[in-house]
């Protein structure tokens, strides 16, 4: 009896033993996902035009009336690599990237490439850089698209998760080119999700604990799985392990619009600016966003919109604040139909309006204004 005991013990310990191992070839290790999605970001080089009115240490700073409570005293600055750390010859280290559905397109942000006369992009494991153009870009959400003069062949096109089913908690990690020095990996946790830094339209980011530098601004955030959830964007200059992401499910659809036409992106428009009230109601009692003003000749003027009108919901959705509004524009292409519930005049009308494209001049550089 004492013996059958035993080897009963014996083959249950054999059959724990060889459950152990088989979970523990299951583990996911993030050096297996690192090697798996390393040749999807490259590193973005640039040359300055002459007299560009920003440097190559420069960062564009949140003005101080913009900031959210988050930042206090700090600024928020978006990131590039500063030229007297890299110390390289011109072209100089910028900023990252990655491959976008192809190996002919990359993405990266705006800010990286905004001034630049020339563009290369360098794969990991390479000294050399491929020449590249900007195709497009959306410079109130900070994304940019480069197109390579001949597709990279050993190009490993990262794949998109969604942000919005991502996890607070859930373990990240970054790619990038900080200070200029080649692909680096960092990881952490998703801090936090739905952040808002004061930065238009689009203010809705992704945050992480992930060590993120100059240099990383325009590479991929990835989940466990290694797929982009986030391209890294913007931190908290003063701050330790506070850094933002643009999130997949805004950048994504923005990007394929960018894709496809050549040059600017055909983004959808209304022609209003507005505002938010917060907690406070208007003066006649409506709570919603504001439209402060209406572009002459504008598909929000000739459907009867004007300056004062409380827009409280959009297709059937509650509107509190313009992070909401944002929302529905991000997912709305030129000429297709809006309905706004609009308060004004003690009264809540109903507003049918077909989105624009966007006008060119509200693409460029020295037009500012956060408008939809």
């Amino acid at each position: 009896m004492r013996r059958r005991v035993l080897h009963q013990a014996a083959v249950t310990a054999v059959c724990l033993a060889a459950v152990a191992q088989a979970q523990a070839q299951h583990v996911i290790s993030i050096a297996d996902v690192v090697e798996r999605v390393m040749h999807g970001v490259v590193n973005v080089r640039t040359q300055d035009k002459p007299h560009s009115a920003k440097g190559e240490d420069s960062a564009r700073e949140i003005p101080a009336e913009k900031k959210s409570p988050l930042a206090l005293d700090p600024f928020f600055k978006l990131f590039v690599a500063p030229a007297e750390v890299l110390g390289q010859p011109q072209p100089r280290s910028r900023g990252s990237g990655f491959f976008f559905q192809s190996s002919s397109f990359v993405v990266t942000n705006y800010h990286v490439v905004s001034s630049a006369e020339t563009i290369e992009v360098v794969p990991a494991n390479q000294q050399w850089g491929l020449p590249a153009k900007l195709v497009g870009f959306n410079k109130q959400a900070d994304l940019a698209l480069l197109k390579l003069d001949r597709p990279w062949s050993r190009a490993k096109v990262p794949k998109f998760g969604s942000s919005e089913k991502a996890r607070i908690g859930e373990p990240v990690f970054a790619i990038g080119n900080p200070f200029g020095f080649g692909h680096t990996v960092t990881s952490g946790l998703l801090s936090a999700k739905g952040r808002t830094i004061g930065e238009g339209p689009y203010d809705d980011f992704l945050q992480t604990d992930a060590a993120i530098n100059p240099g990383n601004s325009g590479g991929p955030l990835f989940n466990i799985r290694g797929e982009v959830i986030g391209i890294n964007t913007a931190l908290l200059s003063d701050a330790r392990g506070i850094s933002f992401a643009i999130p997949t499910d805004v950048a994504k659809p923005l990007l394929e619009t960018l894709r496809r036409p050549a040059g600017l992106a055909k983004m959808s428009w209304l022609g209003i600016n507005l505002t938010n009230l917060g907690s406070r109601r208007d003066s006649e009692g409506a709570l919603g966003i504001k439209i402060q003003n209406v572009f002459s000749g504008s598909p929000a003027e000739k459907a009867g919109l004007a300056a004062g009108d409380i827009v409280v919901a959009a297709n059937g959705q509650r509107v509190l604040d313009v992070s909401d509004f944002h929302g529905l524009m991000n997912k709305t292409r030129p000429g297709q139909k809006i309905q706004l519930k609009v308060f004004r005049r003690d009264k809540t009308d109903q507003v049918d309006l077909v989105a624009g494209k966007l006008p060119r001049e509200f693409m460029t550089e020295k037009n500012k204004s956060i408008h939809y």
